[in-house]
């Protein structure tokens, strides 16, 4: 059996609308199951993994509910699902978001389900498979699923989190192209607001740089920052980017971030008075905020980058920063199970 994961924050036209797309085309129960998962009090991530934990299948495949799947969906990419292997299938999109990757087409086919062409989407025609895959649109074998990590993410970056994850395990990712949907396109995550920076992809963001350290990927280093000089815009800018920083005044910084964030902030923005920070940490990187520019800023994204590449025991300075590595220990494989 195979089953198709639906999470949902709410029953709408477009969840009741792909499940009867899914049972027009399979309707039998057994070798097609459907889970709905409905909950409006979770991350859409944690609504996911709880779909995921009462499928019978023992091959998964991840949907949105703003979604109409073609004839012939699940044998494309049911044939593709091993072990060790993520399958994302082909998004056929609207041009909303014009940026077109491995596993999304822009193909214009309607914006809604009253304006859909399903004539159009039908006639598209595309075969065969290619490497790569991104994005929570994939098939997996059920017991190859780690699961997304909706405590930290509410929304937002859990997919780049959850394939940063797989990349680190080795797993094999490649995109079925025959294996298609139309996506209508952030129906669900944005309710179709495309143009509005929503204020969760900001503390996503911010919440994905606290956990990996970097955007890229690049090793996740203990890395501290004594900030001398460092007021509160400074603050805002720089705590993601390490796991503790040391500054002269903590502002009220930490009541105003909390709430944004499941990393307990009195644990990463600490006093400097009395603290042994260069002692205490594996790297310690140290400047003064009166003379911070962008170039200074760019090399503090680029440090574990660096320190990949050249880092060793011992104390350097990098223009304006002064740096010292105690030990240079990798802590990405720490991060790629959910506890």
């Amino acid at each position: 059996m195979t089953s198709l994961i639906i999470p949902v924050t709410k029953e709408s036209k477009y969840s009741k609308n792909i499940v009867n797309n899914i049972r027009s085309l399979y309707p039998n129960e057994e070798e097609v199951e459907i889970v709905l998962e409905v909950n409006s009090t979770i991350s859409l991530g944690i609504n996911y993994n709880n779909a995921v934990s009462r499928a019978k299948g023992e091959k998964i495949i991840l949907l949105h509910d703003d979604m109409i799947i073609s004839p012939g969906f699940v044998e494309s990419i049911d044939h593709l699902i091993k072990r060790g292997t993520i399958v994302t299938y082909t998004r056929v999109e609207p041009p909303i978001y014009l940026d077109e990757y491995p596993g999304k087409i822009i193909y214009n086919c309607g914006y809604d389900i009253e304006t859909f062409n399903e004539q159009r989407f039908l006639d598209f025609k595309i075969t065969g498979t290619l490497n790569g895959g991104s994005q929570l649109f994939f098939a997996c074998m059920k017991e190859d699923y780690i699961g997304i990590d909706g405590y930290t993410f509410k929304k937002f970056c859990e997919d780049d989190d959850l394939h940063r994850r797989y990349e680190l395990l080795g797993y094999e990712k490649i995109v079925s192209l025959d294996a298609k949907v139309y996506h209508f396109v952030s129906k669900t995550s944005r309710n179709g607001n495309y143009d509005i920076l929503d204020p969760e992809e900001i503390k996503s963001n911010r919440n994905y740089i606290r956990k990996w350290g970097s955007k890229g990927n690049a090793p996740k280093y203990s890395i501290a920052y004594i900030a001398h000089n460092c007021n509160i815009h400074a603050l805002e800018t720089l705590e993601p980017w390490c796991d503790k920083i040391y500054i002269s005044d903590l502002f009220d910084y930490i009541e105003k971030e909390q709430s944004n964030t499941k990393y307990d902030l009195t644990k990463r923005v600490l006093p400097l008075i009395n603290a042994n920070p260069i002692q205490d940490n594996d790297i310690v990187v140290e400047f003064d905020c009166s003379k911070f520019t962008h170039r200074t800023f760019e090399l503090l994204q680029t440090l574990p980058e660096i320190i990949k590449e050249s880092g060793e025991p011992g104390q350097f300075e990098l223009e304006d920063l002064r740096i010292t590595i105690n030990r240079v220990v990798e802590r990405q494989s720490d991060l790629i199970h959910l506890f």
